[in-house]
Formats: C-alpha cells, sequence, structure tokens
C-alpha cells in the first residue's frame, strides 16, 4: 500500500541544523519538504499564503520563540516541535502539537512523531467539523477537538474525557457529553463509558462476558445489554 505524500515546511535558525535534518529525512521519501528558513516573519509569510501538511518547528529561533508563530497563523498545519529544551511541551499542550523531538533529530524518534502526524491528519479526515469540548487537564482548561477525543466517562456531575493528551475533567452530564459524540464513531459500552472506535485494538469473551482491549493496553468492560450491539459495529468496522 501506497503511503500519502505529506508536505512539511522546516523552521530552524542554525544553516548546520537544517543541513542535518534534511539530511535524516531523506529516510522517509513520503515526506516532501516545500521550504524552509530560520526567520519566524519569513515563516509567516510562506504558512499564510501557502498550505502544508506538516510544520517542523524549532521553538528557540534567534531571540523569538516559535510558539508565538503558531499563535499568528490564521491556519495552522500540524506541528512537530524540534527543541533542545523539553520544559516548552508544558506550553505546548495548549497549542495541540503532535509531538516534541530533542535535539539532534534521531531517525527513530522522527519515525515516531511522523506516524503520530500521519494518524492526526486520518482522524482530522474522519471526523465532523465543529465539535469541541472544553475541559480541564491538570489544572489548566484546554479545548479538544473531536479528533482528539478517545472516549468518555460518567463521573457524576463531571465527565472524564479520555484524550491524546490526557486524561481530562468536564464540568457537564454524562447526557451532554454523548449527544456531541457521532454514533458511527463511538460506542457506546454501558456503565457509564463512551469509546472511540478507532481506539480499540482488538476485543474477546471470557465467559460471555465481552471486553475491548484499547491501543493504549487498558481493557473496557462491555455490559450484558450492549455486547451484542457492539461487536456487531465491530465487526462491520472490521469488513470495511
Amino acid at each position: 500500500m501506497n503511503t500519502e505524500i505529506l508536505s512539511a515546511y522546516l523552521v530552524e535558525d542554525e544553516p548546520l541544523c537544517r543541513a542535518d535534518f534534511r539530511e535524516t529525512l531523506k529516510a522517509f521519501p513520503d515526506i516532501r519538504l516545500a521550504g524552509e528558513t530560520g526567520e519566524l516573519v519569513l515563516a509567516e509569510r510562506f504558512l499564510s499564503t501557502h498550505t502544508v501538511d506538516l510544520l517542523f518547528l524549532d521553538l528557540s529561533v534567534g531571540r523569538e520563540n516559535g510558539f508565538d508563530l503558531l499563535e499568528r497563523l490564521p491556519r495552522r498545519p500540524l506541528v512537530i516541535a524540534l527543541t533542545a529544551h523539553p520544559q516548552h511541551a508544558v506550553r505546548g499542550f495548549s497549542l495541540d502539537l503532535v509531538d516534541y523531538i530533542l535535539k539532534p533529530v534521531e531517525p527513530r524518534r522522527l519515525s515516531s512523531a511522523l506516524e503520530k502526524a500521519r494518524q492526526r491528519k486520518l482522524s482530522s479526515r474522519l471526523q465532523p467539523e465543529g465539535i469541541s469540548f472544553a475541559a480541564e487537564l491538570n489544572g489548566k482548561s484546554f479545548i479538544f477537538g473531536l479528533d482528539e477525543i478517545l472516549g468518555a466517562e460518567s463521573m457524576g456531575n463531571y465527565v472524564l474525557l479520555h484524550t491524546l493528551r490526557g486524561k481530562a475533567v468536564k464540568r457537564s452530564t454524562f447526557k451532554e457529553v454523548c449527544k456531541k459524540l457521532p454514533s458511527d464513531l463511538f460506542l457506546d459500552t454501558g456503565r457509564g463509558r463512551w469509546v472511540a472506535i478507532r481506539h480499540v485494538r482488538a476485543w474477546n469473551r471470557n465467559a460471555g462476558k465481552l471486553s475491548l482491549q484499547l491501543h493504549e493496553g487498558s481493557d473496557v468492560a462491555v455490559s450484558q445489554s450492549k455486547a451484542s450491539t457492539v461487536l456487531r459495529r465491530l465487526k462491520a468496522k472490521l469488513n470495511t
């Protein structure tokens, strides 16, 4: 199966680092570098008039901060941050970056980040536009797009959202949250839990009880009343 070509743009102020990154990128023929620069003002000019799938962004460009560029862009591509400072990740969560790679960039680490970008791009195509959730993660408020939601779980007067960034708490009823979750993309497993179909890795029956194995390794038990419907939908998805 052919892999889709992703267009990319590189922002890195050190010429030698740019050259090294270009060399590393040669191992990934499905990534087409549409341009590069060492200045945020030039990057902003390019990205305001051109559309790319992916932005490789150095977070320290001279005396400027790469985050400032992201906050100015009217259309933001998927972003993989290149940094020597892992503490930048805290601010980056609010900007929904795909991943962080510490410099110097290692091919294996880059491969992992690119796979996340491909999955994020695929998910965005499958999700209806305009659906988002405001919730708290680690004591801070964030907006989560539908493509980030892996599931929802009832917690009394709150809802625990399982997201790509971690577990977030939303002040809402479970019923209201579930109204926004498209029924063709999520499974109602009963017992106050919904799961994104794309997050299910496998399933099994033990003593007649159905459970789902999720990609991050956890299991979700399916209530008896929902088991036949959930199993039917999973099998249908497998055959599409």
